[in-house]
């Protein structure tokens, strides 16, 4: 993984192929959120890529994950997270008190799942893609 995190740093995620791209997002996407739930994720760098960690957590079959991560998604204005660090956190913001209890929600659901899922599915995924 570290290699992945040295070439998204310096060559941005579109340097990676799409399993790399698939492993690092879901890779990042427990990461953020077990470091303070979904606002975590969407307060930092991990939030730029909301939308495509979606779908890598569908392709690398954690379709509960995506549903949650869409669901923590839909809070936003016209379901869309805003790329830039500085406009997504105005937006976060400014979301309702109803949005903030929904993302509590995705939060609960995340942590009843359990991330061990994640990295179980993750490896499996890495292992079959690389046969």
């Amino acid at each position: 993984m570290r290699m992945l995190i040295h070439r998204v740093g310096n060559d941005g995620l579109e340097s990676l192929t799409n399993v790399e791209r698939n492993a690092f997002l879901v890779w990042c996407y427990p990461a953020a959120v077990n470091d303070g739930g979904h606002a975590s994720f969407f307060y930092n760098t991990y939030g730029d890529f909301a939308h495509e960690t979606v779908t890598a957590l569908r392709e690398t079959g954690l379709v509960e994950f995506s549903h949650i991560l869409a669901r923590a998604i839909s809070q936003f204005p016209d379901a869309r997270v805003p790329r830039e660090l500085d406009d997504r956190n105005a937006a976060f913001d400014s979301l309702s008190h109803e949005a903030h209890d929904a993302m509590g929600e995705c939060d609960k659901a995340f942590f009843e799942l359990g991330d061990v899922a994640i990295m179980d599915r993750l490896w499996d995924y890495w292992r079959q893609s690389a046969t």
